[in-house]
């Protein structure tokens, strides 16, 4: 029998996850993700490594700026697609709108706060950006991180609204290098 995929859905979906974990448990650090995408392999290695870690069938996800990356997300993962609005994953790809995703993502409710939706957002370079202080948890007192322009306004956006806590959303930053970001709902650009 010949496999599909290089990446092994036991063991390689853990390695990611728990990559996946330290980069939301340490906003700003940036982790590789890419050699376990790779072995996805194709256009979209790296938002299909972080859908087959975090989707299943229990879950909805949108897809704003490619139907392709939405049907290879159902083909491995048989997760519900679903509007932005009730969306539990939202994959942002790179050129397409990503304030529609921020702006209409659920961000839960106070009795549900873990109903919000998680923001996949894919760049070109995560680091190709201006330097900017995050503070929150998980950071000791203020954190300097080069943020990607895409990042830097979709974290504005989130944060014009407002959210009370522990609403709001959380992000995942992928860039088409193999690095990936997070950022918690709580953490917020800092002014210089």
């Amino acid at each position: 029998m010949q496999k599909a995929y290089e990446f092994d859905f036991v063991y390689d979906t853990q390695a990611a996850f728990r990559l996946l974990l330290e980069a939301l448990s340490n906003p700003g650090r940036i982790v590789e993700l890419g050699p376990l995408a790779r072995k996805l392999g194709g256009a979209y290695a790296m938002p299909l490594t972080v859908a087959a870690v975090l989707l299943d069938n229990e879950v909805s996800f949108a897809v704003c700026g490619s139907p392709a990356l939405a049907e290879k997300i159902t083909e491995l993962t048989l997760a519900k697609t679903a509007a932005v609005s009730k969306a539990d994953y939202i994959f942002v790809t790179e050129n397409a709108d990503w304030q529609e995703a921020v702006q209409t993502a659920k961000c839960g409710t106070l009795r549900d706060p873990h109903k919000s939706a998680t923001v996949i957002l894919c760049t070109a370079d995560l680091q190709a950006g201006k330097l900017q202080r995050i503070s929150g948890p998980g950071i000791k007192a203020v954190q300097e991180i080069i943020m990607c322009p895409e990042l830097q306004a979709a974290l504005g956006k989130r944060d014009e609204q407002e959210y009370e806590y522990p609403l709001g959303l959380d992000f995942f930053v992928l860039d088409q290098r193999g690095c990936l970001m997070g950022i918690p709902r709580k953490t917020r650009i800092e002014s210089r």
